[in-house]
């Protein structure tokens, strides 16, 4: 990521932080910026480096495959090229 979409995640995920989220504030703000990242990634098209990003920022398998419209067979076959 380039530090543009960096600063842009940020800008967004304060407002999530605020309006979404409860308790302490760097609680929120790490998930809040874990959230930011997760949809940036699934807006790009599905390749092997994505999915490997998405998984490895804690993006479930089932949403992945809800968002893309996939089956979890696709994904691993993606996932071994």
């Amino acid at each position: 990521m380039t530090p543009n979409q960096t600063r842009d995640l940020m800008r967004k995920a304060v407002p999530y932080a605020r309006k979404y989220l409860k308790g302490d504030w760097g609680i929120r703000m790490s998930m809040a910026l874990r959230e930011m990242v997760i949809c940036h990634f699934l807006r790009q098209p599905l390749t092997a480096q994505n999915l490997e990003i998405l998984l490895a920022k804690g993006c479930s398998i089932r949403r992945i495959c809800k968002h893309y419209g996939a089956s979890r067979h696709q994904l691993l076959r993606l996932a071994n090229e």
